[in-house]
């Protein structure tokens, strides 16, 4: 046993916004920017975010979600499947980082779980180094980071994707999901509003849940970049590397920008144009076209197409 070691309708309905949006940090603070020319390409490259390192990705496009029929969920492949209780009494179910620093998980393993166990939403460690596969989470949960340096951060549960093993107001997101030959990783991650940044956890920022090109996804409440955040109509390479209340689009979306993606603010539909208009008179606040109503106020101040 290894010790523990505590620690509104929207009035105007708007073009569809060609979000650039990555995929969402895993146990990490996303790590460093990845360079801040961005790209759109990223799944030809790291297409997931930070990983059992305090490595990320870049944002990137892909194609939208296939809508036509339920689709059949395979299992990360590994000893263990994350959801299910298949490893010892003694042991729990983890993803595992050979070399101490890579920003994505070789495999998925039985390690050794700890004595008096964190609980889902309460503060937690890791032990040894970000990915070694040790942290003091209860069986069934993961040590998302939000200090790297102190290996700090907050038990998340694992869940089965296209199950419905998470709470009514949490999210089944899966981590790199679109990175070739590397285990995915779902988590039940709380949902928010990007309009409040009502994350319950402090200096987490609520951003999109999925990758899509034209926006309309939920939004989850991730753990803050590495480093100092990026500003208003700034490069940002991750999708949680904007300040709170802003988002990472498409450079082309966003005055001034030069680099693949820029940041940008978030604006209430049922406002109308005044708040964007007053960072920028180019621009105006689009739909986010969120598929659930929760969300349906939400846009981003952005150049029309």
């Amino acid at each position: 046993m290894v010790a523990a070691r505590r620690g509104c309708y929207a009035l105007r309905m708007r073009p569809a916004f060609s979000a650039l949006v990555a995929l969402l940090p895993f146990a990490s603070a996303c790590g460093d920017d990845g360079g801040q020319t961005g790209s759109s390409t990223a799944t030809e490259a790291s297409t997931s975010s930070g990983s059992s390192s305090s490595g990320g990705v870049e944002p990137t496009t892909t194609t939208p979600a296939d809508t036509s029929g339920s689709t059949t969920v395979e299992p990360p492949e590994g000893e263990c499947i994350f959801w299910a209780d298949e490893c010892g009494p003694e042991q729990k179910c983890e993803p595992y980082t050979v070399n101490e620093g890579q920003q994505f998980p070789d495999e998925i393993r039985c390690c050794p779980a700890v004595d008096n166990p964190d609980l889902v939403g309460e503060a937690c460690d890791v032990i040894d180094y970000n990915g070694s596969c040790l942290d003091t989470c209860e069986r069934g949960a993961f040590c998302v980071l939000d200090d790297p340096d102190m290996l700090k951060g907050q038990c998340r549960a694992y869940c089965e994707p296209g199950g419905n093993d998470c709470p009514p107001d949490e999210t089944c997101k899966s981590f790199f999901e679109l990175l070739n030959g590397v285990p995915t990783v779902p988590m039940c991650m709380e949902q928010c509003d990007p309009l409040v940044q009502d994350c319950i956890v402090p200096n987490w920022r609520c951003i999109p849940d999925s990758p899509t090109i034209s926006g309309q996804s939920g939004f989850i409440c991730v753990a803050p970049p590495p480093g100092n955040p990026v500003g208003l109509f700034d490069a940002c390479a991750l999708a949680n590397q904007c300040e709170i209340g802003n988002v990472c689009v498409p450079g082309d979306r966003v005055p001034g920008c030069t680099f693949a993606s820029c940041c940008t603010a978030y604006c209430s539909l049922s406002d109308g144009d005044a708040s964007c208009q007053a960072l920028d008179p180019s621009l105006v606040c689009v739909d986010w076209m969120s598929p659930d109503p929760t969300w349906e106020d939400v846009g981003v101040c952005a150049i029309p197409d």
